[in-house]
């Protein structure tokens, strides 16, 4: 079966307002003790898979999890092993007749479920019970308590809201009415997750890097846009998740910063693929992720410039920049906004058009190219080195065209493709150095800087120039190439 939840972390100020909402006396309680099995190097977690037996107040369910493609559903196979006096062995042989669960465990394992071992366990006290909104009834589950290993223990404090009939559309509008009263921040890490890094002796997962996306040929432009859509949001927000928790490291919020600009260009560059009006949900992502561009280019200019900074005035201003910029990007990637926004994509990402569309997804592929190829040729005929405005639009054309790409193209049977590509991506190297040289610059001259730094801004202006017109003639260079696309 399916499993569709969402699950989300409490701050402090308002556990005690969350558990009164909840109301005791309409609620039940029950004790769950889990122990979760894995092998030593961790095959059924790599392969995005969980297996634990759990004590459900008087009763032994045995439960395997497995990923999906959305972080609000996950595959859940329970079977009820009755009340025992004592832990159950564990017990593959249940999942012989199931295919889909065999199929599961004989991908992560191959043939070798005997090296199963107990890994980690978890004792939490649930409070929950089931509330009826719209057309759903929703299992609002407050846990409480922790994951432990021999050596090792984390607090456990959180709730989830799982969807026992109705529509998802309901789930999300019902899980944002809790997000706004009590500042909940959406949390995609399990807790197999967080006792496989117990066992690791770790305190945040790998950054999550993107996937391949190709489009599905068969399928229409509408439902080719969501599914892009939910690939991102795969992306996007296990590295949210760890921000929000203050375990992140420098690869997560780069990774978080990629998926929040390819998701901004699908909305923008895709738009004309759906009737749903995405204008608004892109123009919010470029505000949010324009926080992560600065807090970026700070880091940047003090790793290539701190050695030419003289003044320590300046260097002092630019630390302190950075300490600003992370924190207001704790604070906004938890916020009851970008929460709201997070569950309209991935609202959106399930959905599906009610309307079919008149033409084919080679038709809405080849009209946003051919867009494309023109606001690139016009932003090219309009740049001039002198006028800064126009080499960032420039820049910004080159980067959509550089997202586009490689996901359009592989509609057509392109002959030379590569050719193509590696013309479009040296233009899009020239934009990328010139955008930092330029934004570095332009920190500076606001910058009160005594005479030993105007050796700096010197540099960085000298060099922005030569990018400037690199930039031109790899532009120009591309597009006079053949193209494939009259």
């Amino acid at each position: 079966m399916l499993e569709v939840e969402l699950k989300f972390q409490i701050p402090e100020t308002r556990r005690n307002a969350l558990l009164k909402a909840l109301d005791p006396k309409k609620s039940e309680l029950i004790q769950l003790q889990a122990k979760y099995y894995d092998t030593d190097d961790k095959k059924l977690s790599l392969n995005g898979a969980a297996l634990r037996q759990r004590l459900e107040g008087t009763r032994w369910i045995q439960t395997l999890k497995a990923a999906t493609k959305s972080h609000l559903q996950r595959i859940e196979e329970n079977h009820d092993l009755g009340e025992l006096s004592e832990a159950p062995k564990l017990d593959l042989s249940i999942y012989s007749e199931q295919s889909e669960a065999h199929q599961i465990l004989k991908n992560a394992l191959g043939d070798q479920f005997e090296h199963l071992k107990l890994q980690f366990e978890t004792d939490i006290q649930r409070t929950f019970r089931v509330i009826h909104f719209e057309d759903a009834e929703i299992e609002v589950c407050l846990d409480i308590g922790e994951v432990r290993t021999d050596t090792a223990q984390q607090e456990i404090y959180e709730v989830e809201f799982e969807l026992k009939s109705g529509s998802i559309q309901s789930l999300l509008a019902f899980s944002f009415e809790w997000v706004k009263k009590y500042q909940l921040w959406l949390d995609v890490r399990s807790k197999a997750e967080f006792g496989n890094l117990l066992t690791l002796n770790k305190t945040v997962s790998p950054a999550k890097h993107s996937k391949e996306i190709i489009l599905n040929k068969k399928d229409s432009a509408d439902k080719n846009l969501r599914a892009l859509i939910a690939n991102h949001m795969q992306h996007l927000l296990p590295n949210i998740s760890a921000i929000s928790a203050q375990v992140a490291e420098a690869e997560h919020i780069h990774q978080a910063q990629i998926a929040l600009h390819h998701l901004h260009l699908s909305l923008s560059l895709f738009k004309d693929w759906t009737e749903i009006k995405t204008d608004k949900w892109a123009h919010q992502l470029a505000a949010f992720e324009s926080h992560f561009k600065n807090l970026q280019h700070f880091e940047h200019m003090q790793s290539t410039l701190g050695a030419l900074l003289q003044n320590p005035k300046t260097a002092e201003s630019l630390d302190k920049d950075i300490l600003y910029a992370q924190e207001k990007l704790n604070n906004l990637v938890k916020s009851t906004q970008n929460v709201q926004h997070y569950l309209e994509l991935l609202m959106f990402s399930l959905g599906q058009s009610e309307k079919t569309q008149e033409h084919d997804l080679k038709w809405y592929a080849q009209n946003t190219l051919q867009n494309q190829y023109k606001h690139l040729q016009e932003a090219l005929t309009q740049a001039d080195l002198a006028d800064l405005e126009s080499l960032e639009l420039l820049a910004q054309r080159l980067n959509e065209l550089k997202f586009s790409f490689p996901i359009l193209t592989h509609i057509y049977d392109v002959k030379n493709l590569q050719k193509y590509a590696k013309s479009l991506n040296d233009a899009q190297q020239a934009s990328e150095q010139y955008q930092l040289l330029a934004s570095s610059a332009s920190y500076l001259q606001q910058t009160e800087l005594e005479a030993s730094d105007w050796f700096a801004l010197g540099w960085l202006t000298a060099k922005q120039e030569a990018y400037a017109q690199t930039l031109l003639d790899a532009t120009e260079q591309f597009l006079v190439s053949r193209k494939f696309l009259k």
